[in-house]
Formats: structure tokens, C-alpha cells, sequence
């Protein structure tokens, strides 16, 4: 029984970072986000802020941090996500301001 719910909220988290995901990148208004993972997704206020949060400060800037650094800097795949997960994640948890970057300004600041 454990089992199946740990299962539904994983299949439930995830579909909620989709949409998320999805609405984001179609340049959304984050309000309709917001009522569209409430309704659809029935999550609550919390969870759809907590995700759209989560999407608008780290996610969606490390995809882009990873094509820029692919299709721009001539990194491996492997390395990029090396990148991302050794340097990105902790420069972006540490400065929102950083998400609000070019990917290439992004990619500057963190290596200094």
C-alpha cells in the first residue's frame, strides 16, 4: 500500500513539474500558471507556487545554461551536466538575480 502511494505522488510530482515546465516555456503569465496547476494538476497554492518557483529560478535556467553551454560553448554533454549540477544549482540557489541572465552572462558569472 506504502509503496503504491510513494508511486502516485511521484507520478503526481512529476506531472506537475511538466506542466510547469510546459506553461513556462510557452510563456505563460504566471498567474494563469499558477491556476492552471491548481486546476488541472489539483495542487494546492503552496505546491503551485513551489513548483513554478522551483521552474522560473532553477529549472528553466539550467536548460538554457545547458543548450548555451552545448550549441555555444562546444561542451560534451557530460560535462555540461557536470556544470550545471557541480556549479549552476548552487550559484543559482545562492542568487536568484543570476536567473534573470543571459545564458552566456550566466555562464560568465559563475565563473568568476
Amino acid at each position: 500500500m506504502y509503496l503504491g502511494s510513494l508511486e502516485e505522488r511521484r507520478a503526481r510530482g512529476n506531472e506537475i513539474k511538466l506542466v510547469t515546465a510546459a506553461l513556462y516555456e510557452a510563456k505563460v503569465k504566471d498567474e494563469e500558471i499558477l491556476r492552471v496547476l491548481m486546476k488541472v494538476c489539483d495542487a494546492n497554492r503552496e505546491e503551485a507556487t513551489n513548483a513554478f518557483r522551483n521552474e522560473k529560478f532553477m529549472l528553466y535556467p539550467c536548460r538554457e545554461l545547458y543548450q548555451y553551454l552545448i550549441l555555444e560553448k562546444g561542451f560534451e554533454e557530460h560535462d555540461a551536466d557536470v556544470f550545471i549540477h557541480k556549479k549552476a544549482t548552487r550559484a543559482l540557489a545562492d542568487n536568484r538575480e543570476l536567473s534573470k541572465l543571459t545564458p552566456a552572462k550566466m555562464f560568465d558569472a559563475i565563473n568568476k
